[in-house]
């Protein structure tokens, strides 16, 4: 655990202060949620329960985005989205761009994971519009790589490749090196399905070290896969399939479901490529139970997030 989560961690067992306790628990919440989701959704939930206690709004606001950003990598994507939203209204309702920008991006990131590359483009669209009137160029960088990768997703590779070079040329001078590895990884796309296989696992591998260095597991674990799905397009199958169960395992090691359950499905691919069926329907049949337990959970917090949105209303109400 590194020392200032250990240090937050202590603060918070000695805080018996209400406000000073919300503020410790925000700061946790935001210091794991890129690399510890479980750790993260905790804090969140904690956070969200003492901010409405305190009729605080933009803690309210800030805890529901966070639980957002730790769902959606465990793959919960229906909770995700709906606790966007909760934090998009009460940004908006502040007039906080920059926060509502951020959701728009998360928004348009489980969006793209879902195959609804319009609905994504929309709020990509939105959350770069907010980002610009906000002065937050960084984040403005980010969206024109997102808006890449729809592009990419909907074949038009041109403005994909456009998109890409752009935000790789701002990441690469403000310093921003896993921002930087992504717009790698997104070229490294165009080339692979282009046909341009060895350019494409050049850049890929660029990205990995860059993702490295900067300590991004959730970068590391997707260039991990990335590498595996080039080998698999240049028809190195067996490496391929090595690189993916790699892949896989340090997917599992830091609970990246999202990218897990990516994973398992090139997986089968390539072991029914290789005729190694027995493997490959092994896979599928995780790939499609994970499918299964999200969509079962995603109906069980229905009502629980229904109810939540509802007490969140209804202060709102109160104190308007």
């Amino acid at each position: 655990m590194p020392d200032n989560i250990m240090e937050l961690e202590k603060e918070l067992a000695n805080a018996s202060v209400a406000e000073h306790r919300l503020s410790i628990l925000l700061q946790l919440l935001h210091s794991v949620k890129e690399t510890e989701y479980v750790d993260g959704w905790k804090y969140g939930i904690e956070a969200l329960e003492l901010a409405n206690k305190l009729r605080d709004r933009e803690s309210i606001a800030q805890a529901h985005e966070g639980l957002a950003n730790c769902l959606w990598k465990l793959a919960e994507y229906a909770e995700a989205l709906e606790r966007y939203e909760v934090a998009l209204d009460n940004y908006l309702s502040q007039g906080d761009l920059h926060g509502a920008a951020r959701c728009y991006c998360g928004m348009g990131i489980v969006l793209g994971t879902l195959e609804n590359y319009r609905g994504a483009l929309d709020h990509f669209d939105d959350g770069l519009s907010a980002a610009k009137r906000a002065g937050k160029h960084e984040l403005a960088a980010t969206l024109v790589g997102n808006i890449g990768h729809i592009y990419f997703n909907l074949g038009n590779y041109p403005d994909a490749m456009k998109c890409f070079q752009n935000s790789y040329e701002f990441c690469k001078e403000s310093g921003s090196s896993s921002g930087a590895a992504n717009m790698l990884g997104g070229m490294a796309g165009i080339h692979v399905y282009q046909g341009e296989h060895h350019k494409g696992l050049e850049l890929v591998r660029r990205g990995l070290l860059l993702h490295k260095e900067d300590g991004n597991v959730r970068g590391v674990a997707v260039a991990m896969m990335n590498i595996g799905i080039s080998l698999q397009k240049m028809g190195k199958l067996k490496q391929a399939k090595k690189e993916l169960k790699s892949a896989l395992n340090y997917a599992r090691s830091i609970d990246l479901k999202m990218t897990e359950h990516s994973i398992l499905k090139i997986l089968s691919e390539v072991c029914s490529q290789l005729e190694e069926h027995n493997e490959a329907n092994k896979y599928l049949e995780l790939y499609l139970d994970a499918q299964h337990d999200e969509k079962k959970l995603a109906v069980q917090r229905k009502s629980e997030q229904f109810r939540q949105r509802q007490m969140i209303r209804e202060m709102q109400d109160k104190s308007s």
